[in-house]
């Protein structure tokens, strides 16, 4: 006998001898008792039903179609902003969470870290590992002295040199050209970045080496980003995935072993700047590693597809800022720090594509500890806040035709609504690695533009707009992103 069916008869014993309850009718009652479960447990609490909201069953299909979240943004969060709502209630991690989609009221929360600190995620499996005392995370005192050691080491070196290094290696693999999956080489390439640049450690990605630490890395991002589990958290503890945690905790043990393999061997890294300080506790240390890495080259790769997708699309664009890279050279093939202040257009070129395809859509959620008024909206305490970039970035209200990849909205009197484009943040919390990600992609965009063109190759699944993958983090990656190259002479 099926289970549920057994389950049913149990119940109804109390009642009415099974016999009498025909077959079908017994189904019909399962499905109302599942429905009926499904309404408590998506119920929006008293406190909140006074808010705009977003169907929970929306929410729901959206996760299990696996659809990207600039896609779910853009389809069940943009109308409300267009109708002039600031905030918006969505069904996130098993929780009623607060999306902030109004650029104002983004820049409140963001700026009042009094009134709106950090969220921590230490409930919940898929964000355990990047969730501790880190500088994302933490709040207070701790925030202070982390900020202030990681931003300390971030500002000892802006690394062009590797940059441009590894930019030889990615050349390589391309050789003269050809279709190759750029969001992949491009990842091999930040991870490379990461890895010399941040931890010290050779990850030899753009050799094709398959460092297991990479892979670690790579499988527990894809084992904890299953949509019924981030839908419904209560399963890992009903249903708690042994496996997976103990997997996490390997990762752990690895962060911890490339720290003391590090104190042995300082060298002109950022882990090694951050080894330094004395206060911070090895717990400190390895949960500010885990973030850094995973943040360190994900978005950046993804802010990097975006930019040669985009310009891929745009060729006239393409060509403006080529020409612009090589009348600031003057003849030379390797640019300097200097350089990039005088590359305006290449830097608008990369802000709109930061704009329009933001890598990371949601920023970290802060809470209310207090009942607070925000805008014409009251916010009781212990409420879950999401500041929306995308819906931000999205609405036509702040970046007319928001659709339309434009950099000249970044160039002369348009500059003045750059205010609005958010893609690190905003106010004291905003990405202390942001120049670090920039001058990277500046650099790498400056060196391709130079050795080669590129177009979208015929039948591209990114026709008409770039393609994101699924994923746990409210990233924006473009997804098996293929660009034709061509080597200049």
């Amino acid at each position: 006998m099926p289970l549920t069916a057994t389950f049913l008869d149990a119940y109804l014993s109390g009642f009415y001898h099974k016999s009498l309850i025909p077959v079908d009718l017994r189904w019909l009652l399962v499905v109302g008792a599942v429905f009926a479960f499904m309404q408590y447990l998506l119920a929006v609490p008293a406190e909140l039903r006074h808010l705009p909201k977003v169907s929970p069953y929306a929410t729901i299909w959206s996760y299990a179609r696996r659809e990207s979240v600039d896609s779910r943004v853009r389809r069940l969060i943009l109308p409300f902003a267009r109708r002039g709502e600031g905030v918006v209630l969505v069904y996130l991690l098993g929780k009623w969470a607060l999306h902030v989609i109004d650029a104002d009221l983004v820049k409140t929360v963001c700026q009042d870290i009094d009134r709106f600190p950090k969220k921590t995620y230490q409930d919940h499996l898929h964000f355990r590992f990047l969730s501790g005392p880190n500088v994302v995370f933490s709040n207070g005192e701790m925030w202070k002295r982390h900020s202030a050691s990681v931003k300390a080491a971030f500002d000892r070196e802006i690394p062009i040199h590797r940059f441009v290094a590894l930019s030889y290696e990615l050349f390589e693999r391309m050789g003269a050209g050809g279709v190759y999956r750029f969001s992949d080489l491009v990842q091999r390439y930040t991870l490379d970045v990461v890895g010399t640049a941040l931890l010290g450690h050779n990850f030899q990605a753009m050799q094709g080496s398959k460092d297991s630490f990479v892979d670690h890395f790579n499988r527990v991002m894809s084992r904890i980003a299953t949509p019924t589990r981030l839908m419904f958290p209560l399963l890992d503890q009903w249903f708690p995935r042994h496996a997976v945690i103990a997997d996490i905790n390997a990762l752990n043990a690895r962060y911890d072993a490339l720290l003391q393999l590090k104190r042995q061997d300082l060298g002109l890294d950022l882990l090694s700047y951050l080894l330094e300080d004395s206060t911070l506790s090895n717990e400190e240390l390895r949960s500010n590693l885990a973030i850094l890495f995973s943040a360190g080259h994900d978005s950046t790769s993804g802010a990097l597809s975006t930019a040669i997708y985009h310009l891929a699309k745009h060729p006239e664009f393409q060509q403006k800022a080529r020409d612009e890279v090589l009348s600031v050279l003057a003849g030379r093939i390797e640019p300097t720090l200097r350089d990039f202040y005088n590359t305006p257009f290449l830097n608008a070129c990369i802000k709109e594509a930061l704009r329009i395809n933001s890598p990371i859509s949601l920023l970290p959620a802060r809470w209310t500890p207090e009942s607070v008024t925000l805008g014409k909206y009251y916010i009781p305490a212990g409420t879950f806040l999401v500041s929306n970039v995308c819906a931000v970035h999205h609405n036509d209200t702040n970046w007319p035709q928001a659709q339309k990849f434009d950099p000249y909205r970044f160039i002369g009197p348009a500059r003045s609504r750059a205010a609005i484009n958010i893609p690190f943040g905003t106010g004291p919390r905003q990405c202390v690695a942001r120049q670090f990600s920039l001058f990277e992609q500046r650099t790498l965009l400056c060196m391709l533009l130079v050795n080669y063109e590129w177009v979208l190759p015929q039948n591209s699944v990114h026709a008409k707009q770039v393609q994101n993958g699924f994923g746990a983090f409210g990233l924006s990656i473009p997804h098996h992103l293929d660009i034709e190259f061509l080597r200049r002479k």
